[in-house]
């Protein structure tokens, strides 16, 4: 596969992730339109309400369907980019006065690429199920990703219905430790290839590599179904353990957040 199917793959399948998301998010919807994959919810971040480039558009056009799907009912949101592909459209919004705020990493991990080694002895890792498993992720996520200041009751919301957790395409893992989950992390399939999303470790257990052994959990959850390589988007504090694991960074998305 050479560079370009993969930033392809790569992009496909970080939107159709988002889709998913967002589609058994409380009150969450997804319009397409423009070149533009945007997804939304009442009670979204300005990370988890997002417009994501999918092909060439222009500056006007990103306005024109942020304005109809955030802005008009005053929901924080943020513009994703591709470095690989949005150049001109990126310095064009820093001139329309629009701000990046993050660039987060695309890594990817190949099949020949790893090894995964032995979960932690004190670990018991198991695929989430059913309602019970979804309530108990939501619980852990929603403390995992308070550290980067997100509101519990807006993660809570993604986690609202079972295929957030656990559907054809998509398989939630939680690490238990003296029965209570201390991580998890979910598999997103789409396109012939596997993604990695709410990769989470409560506060307290950090350091502890429990992040990193759900992770593989996942990494092996995808090659058991048959996909080549599994991909993500890191954020600053599981970048460098993603680079550990063996995880390239062949791209970057980059985030923009309106003038007031």
């Amino acid at each position: 596969m050479d560079r370009e199917q993969l930033l392809t793959l790569m992009d496909l399948n970080m939107f159709e992730m988002y889709r998913e998301i967002a589609r058994a998010t409380e009150h969450g919807e997804v319009v397409e339109m423009d070149g533009l994959v945007l997804c939304a919810s009442p009670l979204g971040t300005v990370i988890t309400n997002m417009a994501m480039v999918s092909r060439p558009v222009d500056v006007d056009s990103v306005s024109a369907a942020t304005t109809r799907v955030f802005r008009r009912r005053n929901l924080p949101f943020s513009v994703w980019t591709r470095a690989h592909a949005d150049a001109r459209l990126e310095s064009d919004l820093a001139r329309a006065g629009w701000t990046e705020i993050t660039a987060t990493p695309g890594m990817v991990i190949a099949r020949e690429d790893c090894e995964p080694p032995p979960a932690p002895a004190e670990l018991d890792i198991r695929p989430v199920l059913d309602d019970a498993g979804r309530r108990a992720y939501a619980r852990l996520t929603a403390e995992a990703y308070a550290v980067y200041g997100a509101p519990h009751e807006s993660t809570e919301a993604h986690f609202a219905r079972l295929e957030a957790v656990a559907s054809p395409t998509t398989q939630a893992f939680l690490a238990w430790q003296d029965g209570r989950p201390v991580a998890g992390a979910i598999l997103y399939l789409s396109h012939g290839i596997g993604g990695v999303g709410w990769v989470g470790t409560l506060p307290e257990a950090f350091g502890r590599g429990y992040g990193t052994a759900v992770t593989w959990a996942v990494v092996r959850e995808g090659f058991a179904r048959g996909v080549p390589l599994l991909n993500l988007q890191a954020s600053p504090m599981g970048e460098p353990v993603y680079r550990r694991m063996g995880f390239s960074t062949p791209t970057h998305y980059r985030l923009f957040i309106a003038r007031d």
